[in-house]
């Protein structure tokens, strides 16, 4: 005999609800502005769902109640006391897409490049002649208080130019000079820019990934813009330069010209994109110091200061975990103690929720282990989970160092060869990657067993490792040989 199922939807939180948690996200200003967009009968003439966004918005804005159920959110927002879970369900629902329409209409306040474009279109639609003057010089002024020069900026460029050209073609006058050349030289410009952004994103992400990247006329784009220059459209001018770091990093030339663009010209970025152009920056210092010049230390210390002072560094407000990282190293291979320690309490805060506890508890053992408290070390590293196979990895490297300082030889040997087994199966890791941990493996186990005294062997093992191309912490092993010669 079945059981009746008894249907609780009606009591079940209404906080629990995809619709609650958008809107906490939303800070006081932010719900200022969609209560009105909620509240206006030009976009929303359902009253349902302004009185169900009014209770979310009660709880969030004062916290007037600590539970709400479904029925309860059902029957206020529908004056029917009569639950209906699939009804409720869709009032959310339709909620939600208010809300997403209300977040459309924020981004399009937020750039009058794109009033710019739609007006221009509004008035070619209506064919609204008596209106042609005044849009395009509306559409021009809107253009011009547009302060940021990306890629994008050169697309709407375009885009307005086009809407221009649909004005004129209605004219009569067949022997009047289009704009045509300014259409193509817009769009042209918003392509070159846009595919060197792209494909410098990809030059600096090959490390890091088992893909071959492939982008179509490359070869073809580069070259123009080598002999055109573009020296005054900002962002082909920066990811050229970009390019040039990744293609002859021999060249510091490249490098100096870059930092050069990024203090004259970053501010003309939107935060995004110049975020993306300090990254590059970072990651050229970071492969100058992977391959022995320590000169770049220092470099890369002051480039993530100054990020830090001018906020560049930061997506949407939030601090990417291997940032927080790139800067506490740099800071401590300067030695730069308390300015690491007041950084890491003053700016963990910054890192997202999820990735906060690993990324100070890694952290602050590796400011540990710079100050030789290896017990400290060990202690915190226990409290990494180890799900995230890039702390997995710099973990099992800084554990091989806390052991060989502390002179714990059985379980540095032990630790070695499953790190070898991990490597060699962890098929997820790039090949690249891999061969950097590999080689630590290699070495600090051939370091290990070379009988103390043999100076011979330790110069000959010095050599394999100063001449190794890529390899997790070099310096560091190269510290201890010399300590036994």
């Amino acid at each position: 005999m079945s059981s009746r199922v008894i249907d609780t939807s009606a009591s079940a939180s209404a906080l629990d609800l995809k619709l609650y948690s958008v809107l906490r996200e939303f800070n006081v200003y932010e719900l200022n502005r969609l209560s009105k967009f909620v509240n206006s009968s030009y976009f929303n003439k359902n009253e349902r769902l302004v009185r169900l966004f009014e209770q979310y918005e009660s709880i969030i804005r004062n916290g007037a109640a600590s539970t709400l159920t479904r029925g309860q959110a059902w029957s206020s927002a529908t004056l029917d006391t009569t639950y209906n879970d699939q009804k409720f369900r869709k009032l959310c629902s339709d909620l939600l897409r208010l809300i997403e329409q209300f977040l459309v209409q924020e981004q399009f306040e937020k750039n009058p490049l794109h009033k710019a474009d739609y007006l221009i279109q509004a008035i070619n639609e209506k064919k609204l002649d008596a209106l042609t003057t005044s849009s395009v010089r509306t559409a021009r002024r809107l253009s011009d208080q547009y302060f940021f020069r990306p890629a994008s900026y050169y697309y709407y460029q375009y885009a307005f130019e086009r809407g221009i050209y649909g004005m004129n073609e209605l004219e009569i006058d067949r022997s009047k000079v289009m704009n045509v050349e300014q259409i193509a030289q817009n769009l042209d410009t918003f392509y070159l820019a846009e595919k060197m952004r792209y494909y410098c994103y990809a030059l600096v992400r090959q490390p890091l990934v088992d893909h071959e990247y492939d982008f179509l006329l490359m070869d073809e784009i580069i070259s123009h813009i080598a002999k055109m220059g573009y020296d005054e459209i900002v962002p082909i001018n920066f990811y050229y330069q970009i390019y040039l770091t990744q293609k002859e990093p021999e060249n510091t030339v490249h490098y100096t010209r870059l930092k050069s663009l990024i203090h004259d010209y970053i501010d003309q970025l939107p935060n995004i994109e110049a975020k993306e152009v300090m990254d590059a920056a970072f990651n050229f210092c970071i492969r100058q110091i992977n391959n022995g010049n320590k000169l770049y230390v220092k470099e890369l210390f002051e480039l993530y200061k100054e990020s830090l002072r001018n906020e560049l560094i930061y997506v949407n407000g939030i601090l990417d975990p291997w940032n927080f990282r790139n800067i506490i190293v740099s800071g401590l291979r300067l030695g730069e103690y308390t300015w690491i320690d007041r950084f890491i309490h003053d700016y963990q805060d910054r890192i997202d929720i999820k990735h906060r506890s690993n990324a100070v508890s890694f952290n602050k053992a590796n400011l540990y282990f710079y100050q030789k408290k290896y017990d400290q070390v060990m202690q915190l590293l226990q409290e990494v989970e180890y799900e995230d196979p890039s702390y997995n990895l710099n973990s099992k490297a800084m554990l091989i160092a806390t052991y060989y300082e502390l002179d714990e030889v059985e379980p540095l040997l032990s630790l070695l060869s499953s790190f070898a087994v991990y490597l060699r199966r962890g098929k997820s890791i790039p090949q690249q990657r891999k061969s950097h941990y590999q080689n630590l493996v290699r070495f600090v186990r051939m370091l290990v067993r070379t009988p103390i005294g043999d100076k011979a062997a330790l110069k000959k093992l010095r050599k394999k490792v100063t001449d190794v191309e890529g390899m997790v912490n070099k310096s560091w092993l190269l510290d201890k040989i010399d300590e036994l010669l």
